[in-house]
């Protein structure tokens, strides 16, 4: 037997045990699934497949820079196969490391330019790296192989969509329902096209054709009272969850590198300061991925999270900081939590899903025990009229008097309303209350 099919024979024998490996890791089962790669590795050293996986499961066991190695050594054994390039460019992209991921992207589409899985793959890691002027260049030359496919032309709408390129967007969605007139996403696509500018009382059929599709479906119900021109009271928390557990894995990494996004960090500094002893229990609303537990450290006493995203929940497990956490809406968090409860409750940037706040503000001061801390964050509303607005990019903000009004009326004894920039988005500052709040006796 050559050389060439020995090792052809020693990775086919690798076959039964990748496969299960692959099985084990969906299971979270990691010890299992490393001594199934050492048993792979005794047949040969030569199979990529081994090191594709095994970057999987130092990424899961949380070791990035192991996992890039054991890819780069995948592509090394193996570099005309498009798998394990494409393994590495996404993992850089998850990793956030965007110039390689986008330097391998471009590997890739040279390397197998027609292969309907490598496409959709450099399509991916252009969107993850925010490169959507990439995106856009792939996902149109996949579509020069493989014209009228919807999950192509789904991809290149919402790429146009978050590039601002509104009228493309439009006009790619209204392609994808030419093909199939029940694809509701195209729908919901074209209908935040229309709120996006500004104007949704044009997103008229589209809200009907999708209640059509779906009648009790809580996030267009949603949508139909913005297209009717009216102000929902909140947000559905189907919206919120599917927002956040789409961004669950590079949220931290994207809020604070590119987002700027500092008030986990100011907001923790302000706790300690207040509780230099650290014996307090705390309430986080929208923990999201436990960013405010990650610059607060142990304390002696609860840390609980409160987050509707399972997703969020997860990332903010991962921290050992919290003891306990609530995958709920955090409106039926505080009806439902009793009363004087916690030293502290944080709400931060969860406002802007949330419109009417009277009813969380009146909870929190239930729950808070005596002379107790809520700390929120809310985005500025242009005029200082209306209670609440919802913002065209879906977003709510509130008015300094609305929030003045409200603190007093939950009872709260002392509130101080600063004015910052709470992040940034597309490079601009996003203008937002901080609002430090005290339950008095």
């Amino acid at each position: 037997m050559t050389q060439t099919a020995t090792l052809t024979a020693q990775i086919k024998a690798n076959d039964p045990i990748i496969n299960r490996a692959y099985q084990l890791l969906a299971q979270n089962q990691l010890e299992a699934v490393a001594k199934l790669l050492n048993e792979a590795q005794r047949n040969t050293t030569q199979d990529p497949r081994i090191f594709m996986l095994g970057a999987k499961l130092a990424e899961q066991q949380g070791y990035p820079d192991k996992a890039v190695e054991a890819a780069e050594h995948a592509v090394a054994l193996a570099p005309q196969w498009w798998p394990a390039q494409l393994e590495l460019g996404l993992l850089l992209a998850r990793l956030d490391r965007y110039a390689k991921a986008l330097a391998q992207a471009e590997k890739i589409f040279a390397l197998e330019s027609k292969e309907r899985m490598a496409l959709a793959g450099v399509v991916d890691i252009a969107s993850r790296c925010g490169d959507l002027n990439k995106a856009i260049i792939y996902t149109k030359r996949a579509l020069e192989h493989y014209p009228n496919d919807p999950i192509l032309l789904m991809s290149l709408a919402n790429s146009y969509f978050y590039n601002r390129q509104y009228d493309e967007a439009h006009a790619t969605w209204t392609e994808v329902i030419a093909l199939d007139p029940k694809q509701a996403q195209a729908y919901f696509g074209r209908l935040n096209v229309w709120v996006q500018r500004g104007e949704p009382a044009k997103a008229q059929e589209d809200i009907e054709r999708l209640l059509d599709l779906a009648p009790q479906d809580p996030v267009y119900q949603y949508y139909a009272q913005v297209v009717a021109g009216q102000t929902p009271a909140t947000q559905p928390v189907e919206l919120q969850r599917q927002l956040f557990d789409g961004m669950a894995g590079r949220y931290d990494l994207h809020m604070v590198r590119v987002l700027r996004y500092e008030l986990p960090k100011q907001i923790a500094e302000k706790i300690v300061d207040i509780f230099p002893d650290r014996k307090f229990n705390l309430l986080d609303l929208g923990c999201g991925s436990g960013l405010l537990g990650v610059y607060l450290g142990k304390v002696n006493g609860w840390v609980i999270g409160v987050d509707a995203s399972s997703k969020m929940v997860e990332q903010a497990a991962r921290h050992g900081i919290y003891h306990k956490f609530h995958t709920v809406n955090i409106l039926d968090a505080v009806r439902d939590t009793p009363a004087n409860l916690y030293e502290v409750i944080t709400a931060l940037d969860v406002f802007p899903y949330v419109g009417d706040l009277a009813p969380v503000l009146g909870n929190v001061h239930r729950i808070l025990q005596q002379d107790g801390f809520f700390f929120f964050s809310t985005e500025v509303a242009d005029n200082d009229g209306p209670g609440f607005v919802l913002q065209a990019n879906g977003r709510y903000a509130h008015s300094r008097s609305y929030l003045e009004s409200l603190l007093q009326q939950a009872g709260y004894a002392l509130a101080t309303i600063e004015e910052k920039t709470i992040r940034f988005e597309a490079g601009e500052p996003v203008k937002g209350f901080v609002v430090t709040a005290q339950k008095g006796h």
